[in-house]
């Protein structure tokens, strides 16, 4: 009896050791990149970032289960194929440029120090201070609201940028397994990738990020009580359509210019 409680207490001091070190390591991670300059601290070992790693038994589920042979399956797990050459910022400070791409199957940003076929992509680190930037677009890591109330950790997409509201882009991608034909009188139906997005606006007062609902008057109660009239009034003056992205993005400019007093009131 006096052995196990030995072995016990053993092993409860060697976990909490280890589990220690791990997370040390982590905070650590983008201290060294910044502090440094150090890029390698962006790569993670796996093609997983250690958030993943550390959380795996936590975080498992159908999303993340691993797709083999990807040529075989009809759509794409990719916002785009290609590496692209992006700038990665930590806090609005410059770290470096890479190349990369976002699997939105995996809701990870592979990334890449060159863009020749024979270097092996790793994971960009999960960090809300982290913000890739490309050409035309830039994505952060963050928590947000989703459509169904529950929390997410996700990479968006920035598509409007203002001092009081900002607008994001939820690429989402799911796998549909494919099924044998039952019978010689039709075809087999192959798996594929299936992909939609959500929208999302973020209070920059708050920093809450929400689901931006497809019903009209949902939309317009998500911004502050005072620009909404304005907003209600301008969306029917200038006929937007809040299903559709462009509309949304030149709402959103709207409502910076209300919430700045840019626009006068008719």
């Amino acid at each position: 009896m006096k052995t196990k409680a030995v072995l016990l207490l053993l092993l409860a001091v060697s976990f909490n050791f280890t589990y220690a070190q791990v997370t040390q390591s982590t905070g650590q991670l983008a201290s060294k990149a910044t502090t440094c300059g150090d890029m390698d601290a962006l790569f993670t070992l796996s093609g997983k970032s250690i958030h993943n790693l550390m959380y795996a038994d936590v975080n498992a589920n159908a999303s993340n289960t691993s797709v083999t042979n990807l040529q075989s399956i009809k759509g794409s797990p990719y916002l785009a194929e290609t590496f692209s050459k992006a700038k990665v910022f930590y806090d609005d400070k410059l770290l470096g440029t890479l190349y990369a791409r976002y699997n939105a199957y995996s809701k990870e940003i592979e990334i890449k120090r060159t863009n020749l076929e024979e270097e092996e992509y790793k994971a960009l680190t999960k960090d809300e201070k982290l913000k890739v930037v490309f050409a035309n677009s830039q994505m952060q890591y963050a928590s947000f609201i989703d459509g169904k109330g529950k929390r997410q950790n996700e990479y968006l997409i920035s598509l409007s940028d203002g001092s009081n509201y900002s607008l994001y882009q939820r690429y989402m991608v799911n796998y549909v397994e494919g099924k044998k034909a039952e019978n010689s009188m039709v075809n087999d139906i192959p798996s594929r990738f299936t992909n939609s997005v959500e929208y999302y606006l973020k209070d920059m007062n708050t920093s809450l990020v929400s689901n931006i609902p497809t019903k009209k008057s949902k939309l317009i109660a998500l911004f502050k009580g005072s620009d909404e009239i304005q907003l209600a009034n301008l969306i029917k003056k200038n006929s937007l359509n809040v299903k559709k992205e462009g509309d949304l993005i030149k709402l959103f400019e709207l409502a910076n210019s209300v919430s700045d007093g840019y626009v006068a009131k008719e």
